[in-house]
């Protein structure tokens, strides 16, 4: 009884950790598209202030 049980548990503690990696990579991938888009809304913003810039020299 013991020993199944032991088993069981190593089994559920085995699919746990990989449920883990297998979050974290996913996570991972997520923070990653997370910055790009984070790091081109600024670079469009900096180019709407540049061009709102420049038409306001031309006036």
């Amino acid at each position: 009884m013991d020993r199944e049980r032991y088993e069981d548990n190593a089994y559920w503690r085995k699919r746990y950790l990989e449920l883990c990696y297998e979050l974290g990579e996913i996570i991972n991938e997520q923070q990653d598209k997370i910055i790009s888009l984070t790091n081109e809304n600024r670079r469009l913003k900096r180019e709407n202030w540049n061009m709102k810039q420049t038409k306001r020299r031309r006036r």
